[in-house]
């Protein structure tokens, strides 16, 4: 179960299972930030196959939150009245899973939301996407090489479309304050949040609903990075591509394509501007 898919099944279990263990106060943090938590092999019935469970259950079905300056996910109870997160650097490392009440805050509540209100089938392999799906080696310095010509005099604004769980910031092609990550999938944002809490921009949308309300304009993003699992008519296609001021990239697993599309969005920006001089 801790390998496979995260499914409302596994939620279910996690509800019950909480609610049924002897939660223990940590006194350590009584005056700062007060909560309890369960740990494998001192509470009663709570084993590491368990935690790992809650874990994946957690960056599911969870959304990001505060914590003075760090982003965490916290999975909220159906009450409202508590939200459980865990502070593991893997999920197969998770021991203990924390729980707080929800009327307690601690700093600044402006963490991005993940909720898309779409149910795409990545939402259940989300917690397992990165181990299924390894960097390839020399993948960065290849994707870079591929990259270079296209660059212009300052760091490129990137938007990543259909981003996943952040490949792109994975492999050190932009900086997560110049990113912005378009994706339906909660889980999926979720666990790139989770890695890449700095990330300046994340839309939970289907981006055919977004190029639909204009979300984005011509030119906006110097690099657009578009995954070729994402469906869209050829219309749609020309708009992401008029969205990009430099370079379209399209990922096709661990396979990168680049159209250089500088000359014709110079060439949209100067007709634009001759358009706008000649307006009466």
């Amino acid at each position: 179960m801790t390998e496979g898919r995260i499914t409302q099944q596994d939620l279910n279990w996690w509800l019950e299972f909480a609610i049924s263990r002897e939660w223990t106060f940590a006194r350590t943090y009584a005056e700062t930030a007060p909560h309890h938590y369960i740990v494998e092999g001192r509470t009663s019935d709570v084993t590491h196959e368990d935690m790992v469970r809650a874990a994946r259950v957690i960056h599911t079905f969870g959304q990001p939150g505060k914590y003075y300056s760090l982003t965490k996910i916290y999975l909220l109870s159906p009450d409202g009245k508590y939200r459980w997160w865990t502070e593991d650097n893997h999920f197969t490392d998770t021991t203990l899973v924390n729980r707080a009440t929800t009327r307690l805050f601690y700093g600044i509540q402006n963490a991005p939301s993940t909720v898309s209100d779409i149910e795409p089938p990545y939402d259940a392999v989300a917690t397992i996407w990165d181990v299924e799906h390894p960097i390839g080696s020399g993948e960065s310095n290849r994707v870079k090489r591929l990259l270079d010509g296209v660059r212009g005099k300052y760091p490129p604004h990137v938007l990543d479309i259909g981003c996943g769980t952040g490949r792109v910031l994975d492999l050190g092609l932009a900086s997560a304050d110049r990113y912005a990550g378009v994706d339906s999938s909660q889980a999926m944002l979720n666990v790139l949040i989770r890695k890449h809490p700095k990330a300046a921009a994340i839309y939970p949308v289907d981006v055919r609903d977004a190029l639909t309300a204009n979300a984005f304009s011509p030119g906006q993003f110097d690099w657009v990075f578009l995954d070729t699992a994402v469906e869209m008519t050829a219309e749609q296609h020309v708009q992401i591509e008029h969205i990009a001021r430099l370079a379209m990239i399209m990922v096709d697993g661990h396979e990168w394509t680049l159209r250089d599309v500088g000359e014709d969005s110079a060439k949209r920006i100067r007709a634009e501007s001759d358009s706008m001089r000649a307006a009466p």
